[in-house]
């Protein structure tokens, strides 16, 4: 094959019967004859459909327990604000003196002089 044009008619071809080769193959014909259900894609699906009714349970449980959680953070947040109001009220005010007591002890030696 020393002719170039035979060469290029050559290459077109050869890639013109690529292409439509593959685009053959992307079509897929043999899923026409596999249209029966596969036994694994009904279990697959039910598994989902499984998955699905327990993800829709845990996330009723896990809304009841946020919404619990949530009221008692907000209990908490205000017995909090009201102690800090206490503390802040008692900070303001002056101390108190402290008492004063008198004690009179026995001293704890004697001393003896001869």
């Amino acid at each position: 094959m020393t002719n170039h044009v035979v060469r290029l008619y050559a290459l077109a071809a050869t890639l013109a019967v690529f292409f439509v080769a593959w685009a053959a193959i992307a079509a897929h014909p043999w899923q026409a004859e596999a249209s029966a259900e596969d036994p694994r894609l009904v279990q697959l699906a039910a598994r989902e459909k499984q998955l699905r009714q327990e993800a829709a349970v845990v996330q009723r449980v896990v809304k009841r327990r946020w919404a619990v959680y949530d009221a008692e953070l907000k209990e908490r947040q205000r017995q909090n604000a009201g102690l800090r109001r206490q503390v802040e009220l008692a900070a303001a005010q002056p101390p108190a003196a402290p008492a004063v007591r008198i004690v009179t002890l026995p001293p704890l030696t004697s001393t003896r002089t001869s």
